[in-house]
């Protein structure tokens, strides 16, 4: 059987790359709650390595603002 471990510094990082990503697309998005999405993936992460950061990065996927296309003018209407 084999078993990944991640722990220490490499678990941090990842906490921090993931948070780091999630509080940058939601500011481009313009949510309000930016900052509350990263520090849920951060802890989930931490305290529930891997699964916890998985499951709150799948939430925020899933209920993220959708981006909206620059309006075209559609000729002769």
């Amino acid at each position: 059987m084999v078993s990944i471990e991640i722990s220490g510094p490499l678990l941090l990082a990842a906490a921090v790359l993931g948070a780091t990503w999630i509080y940058r697309d939601a500011k481009r998005r313009a949510m309000d709650t930016a900052d509350m999405w990263a520090v849920g993936f951060f802890v989930a992460f931490v305290l529930l390595p891997v699964l916890g950061g998985l499951a709150v990065f799948v939430f925020y996927l899933r209920n993220r603002n959708r981006r909206r296309g620059s309006p075209v003018a559609v000729p002769g209407a």
